[in-house]
This record gives C-alpha cells, sequence and structure tokens, in this order.
C-alpha cells in the first residue's frame, strides 16, 4: 500500500508538471485524468481516502497556472490560433446560402450556420492527425515541424499498428480501453486550431501508437515462434524487421541532418547566429542596428546569442500592436530595431549611421554591404548595409 501511494503521488506531479509544459497539455491531460477516474470509478470510490491527498497535492501545485489563466493574456494564446480565429469557415455560409434562391429560407439557415460549418472544420482537423500522408509520408506541413520526405512514425509501423489493433481487439481490457481512449483524445487540442495536422499540438499522440505498435510487433513475433519452421522461416522474417527499421531509421537521420537544413533554412532560421556575431564585433561602431522582419521573430534569437540582460530588456523593449489574430511582437529594444527594410532609401533616411540588416530581396544591387550571410544551401540569407 506504502509503495501504491508513492507511485500515485509520483503520477500526479508528472501530470501536474505536464500541465506547465505546453498549451496543448492544458486541454489533454484534464479529459485523461478524467477517463482515468471514470474507467477505475469503482476503485477511486473504494478508496478514495487514499486518493484525496494526492488530489489535494495537485490541486495546491495548479494554483500558479491557474491564477495566470485567469488573467486576459492567460488564453491569448488558444484565441490566437484556435479554430473561431480563421474566418474561412464564416465566409463558406455566405457562400453556400447564396447558392438557394432564399438566402435567409429555413433550410439555408438550417444547414449553412457557424455550428455545422465550425463542426465540420474540427472534424476534418481531427481526421487528418490519423491520415496515412501525416503519419506515414509528409507529416507537419510546418516546415519546422517536420523532416524532409518523413513523415511521424516509420513507415514499417503501420504493419505493426495493424496488428496490434487486431491482437487488442482479440484481447480487450480495461487497461486497453484507457490507451484506446487517449489516442482518440491526442488530437483534440490540435483540431480546435485553424493549423492542422499539427504535429507539436498533437505530440501525445505518440504515446498511444508506441504503446499500439510495440504491442504488435510483440505480437508478430510471437506468432512467428509458433511457426513449424520458426528456425529457419521465423528468424529470416525477424532479420528482414531489423534491415527494414534500420534502413528506416538511417533514412531519417541522412534526412535530418543532410537535407533538412537546405530544405527548410527559410523555417530553420539559419544565419541568426552568424549575424549576432558579426553585430558583437562591431556592436560600438553603429548607433542602431535595423534588422528585417522577413525571417519570422529574430529578436529572440539576437537576445539568446548576444548574451542580453534580460534586466535591461525588459526595461526597453517596445511591442508592435496585435494583428488579426491577436497576436504582437518585439518592435525594439535597446539599439535594435525589427522591421521591413523596404524601401531601403527611406529606412536609410529614417535611421542615419545604422547598420541595416535585409533580406537579398529588400537589399538592391550596388548598396554598400559590408557583411553577408548564406543559408546552408548557398543562398543568401541576410546583407548588411552600412548606412
Amino acid at each position: 500500500k506504502e509503495q501504491g501511494n508513492k507511485k500515485l503521488f509520483i503520477s500526479i506531479l508528472l501530470l501536474v508538471a505536464s500541465l506547465y509544459t505546453y498549451h496543448a497539455a492544458r486541454l489533454i491531460v484534464p479529459i485523461l485524468i478524467l477517463s482515468i477516474f471514470l474507467i477505475n470509478k469503482n476503485e477511486v470510490t473504494k478508496n478514495f481516502k487514499r486518493f484525496l491527498p494526492a488530489i489535494l497535492l495537485g490541486a495546491i501545485l495548479l494554483l500558479p497556472l491557474a491564477w495566470d489563466m485567469a488573467k486576459p493574456t492567460g488564453l491569448s494564446r488558444a484565441t490566437g490560433v484556435g479554430l473561431f480565429a480563421d474566418s474561412g469557415p464564416y465566409w463558406r455560409i455566405n457562400e453556400q446560402r447564396g447558392e438557394h434562391r432564399d438566402l435567409d429560407g429555413p433550410l439555408a439557415v438550417l444547414l449553412h450556420n457557424k455550428p455545422v460549418n465550425y463542426s465540420l472544420a474540427f472534424l476534418q482537423n481531427y481526421t487528418e492527425h490519423f491520415w496515412g500522408e501525416f503519419l506515414f509520408l509528409s507529416g507537419d506541413d510546418i516546415q519546422r515541424n517536420k523532416v524532409p520526405e518523413m513523415g511521424q512514425l516509420y513507415l514499417v509501423e503501420l504493419i505493426f499498428l495493424i496488428v496490434g489493433f487486431i491482437a487488442i481487439i482479440r484481447n480487450f481490457s480495461r487497461e486497453w480501453l484507457f490507451i484506446l481512449l487517449w489516442l482518440l483524445i491526442a488530437p483534440i487540442a490540435a483540431s480546435l486550431t485553424f493549423q492542422s495536422p499539427h504535429a507539436l499540438r498533437s505530440h501525445n499522440i505518440v504515446f498511444p501508437l508506441v504503446i499500439i505498435s510495440s504491442f504488435g510487433l510483440l505480437q508478430s513475433i510471437r506468432w512467428l515462434q509458433t511457426l513449424p519452421r520458426f528456425k529457419v522461416l521465423g528468424k529470416g522474417v525477424i532479420l528482414v524487421l531489423i534491415l527494414f527499421y534500420l534502413w528506416d531509421f538511417t533514412r531519417y537521420l541522412h534526412q535530418y541532418y543532410v537535407h533538412m537544413a537546405k530544405a527548410y533554412d527559410y523555417s530553420s532560421q539559419y544565419g541568426v547566429k552568424e549575424l549576432a556575431q558579426y553585430i558583437k564585433e562591431n556592436y560600438d561602431q553603429y548607433p542602431k542596428f535595423i534588422i528585417t522582419t522577413q525571417y519570422d521573430q529574430p529578436y529572440i534569437l539576437m537576445l539568446f546569442y548576444l548574451k542580453y540582460s534580460p534586466r535591461e530588456f525588459q526595461s526597453s523593449h517596445s511591442l508592435t500592436s496585435r494583428d488579426q489574430y491577436g497576436f504582437s511582437t518585439v518592435s525594439e529594444f535597446g539599439k535594435f530595431v525589427f522591421q521591413s527594410v523596404s524601401p531601403l532609401d527611406q529606412v536609410k533616411g529614417q535611421y542615419p549611421g545604422a547598420l541595416i540588416v535585409g533580406s537579398d530581396g529588400e537589399v538592391p544591387e550596388g548598396s554598400n554591404v559590408v557583411k553577408r550571410v548564406y543559408f546552408p544551401s548557398g543562398r543568401i540569407v541576410f546583407e548588411a548595409v552600412k548606412n
């Protein structure tokens, strides 16, 4: 009983810790906890006093997070990337009703409205996380969340997932019920956003998929061992499977280390480290550094590579106004300004004496370029112009 209590408290601590890791966990983990209690409701009811201290500990540890979530900024990320931030399903309503003779007729209103269209969008997002193309072939559409020409799982695992599901159906138990529920719950958070399928927000789907795939592999080996000619045929099949796994693993490492930086150089934000080193070496020569926002939000990488003082940053930075999704970013801090540098002549007039850093397309030929930074593919990522 004492050992069981320790495991219970450790489980509670791990679950609470996961809520502090990423936004998606704050939706998924409570649903998983509720599923565990529902599946084991008889044991929980009989031993409620044993569970109570762990529940109270978890509630206390969650107070800082609850306080943060209660603030207006607590849900800013969810509202910014949420499904309702996408106006596509809403405008689709007008298009669909426009195809009816009576735009405001009962049938048009009943079939084409926000609950229907956004529910369909959610269902499409949800099912896409189980599509073979996402899982085994191409992965996430967002380049920084994927490896070129690879899915989220090895292709060979498709076999063992099928075998695993068949074996689970034949040997179904309450323990498997939780794993299957976990599999179904995992993509919910990612499906409630307009970016889908999303590898990062549905990351917890890895756990049930790996468990089911491993069970399928184990059942396959057990089945091979029952063959009359296992010594020859079975061992040969196992050797082939090992080779397939090695091939998939080797190909993944090759795509990751050789091709990813060149195929997805933009999303990898290469070049900022080299630019930061150049700025560090010439920091006292310029009153201002104007850096392009062509590549997402370079300010945070500048802070990191320059080891900029957090105290100075917090006292000197400015934010942009919120965009249509509710996001803002850092527009300047200290000697740094982050903005578009096109047209270059206009920026030159605004910041005399500054070092202006633009992308290849923002800096015209003939400019006074003092430093070029290149992507691994050989393309120019930054051109620094002395004004």
